[in-house]
């Protein structure tokens, strides 16, 4: 069963070069433990003005209690973006 969410998360992650491994999510107080990265891919937009530009990562994400979300991080320019954004979960 999909869930949309639509919510701005705080995740714990690992700084990799180029990108973050989100490592926990907390949502709605709850601390859910990120198993396994199932897929990660980029949105780039060259909208004008530049400031409408986008640059967010997605991913897919497995769980420790077997479901499945997906989310992106914001990333913004340099990296230095903190937004991140939890779309759906797949129970």
């Amino acid at each position: 069963m999909k869930e949309f969410i639509g919510k701005n998360v705080n995740v714990d992650f690992v700084q990799e070069t180029g990108w973050r491994r989100p490592t926990s999510i907390t949502f709605n107080n709850n601390l859910l433990k990120v198993k396994k990265i199932i897929s990660r891919w980029e949105e780039h937009t060259q909208s004008r003005p530049w400031w409408l530009r986008k640059h967010r990562v997605w991913y897919r994400i497995l769980l420790a209690d077997g479901s499945q979300c997906e989310l992106f991080w914001n990333r913004g320019a340099k990296g230095a973006g903190k937004e991140w954004f939890l779309v759906k979960r797949i129970k």
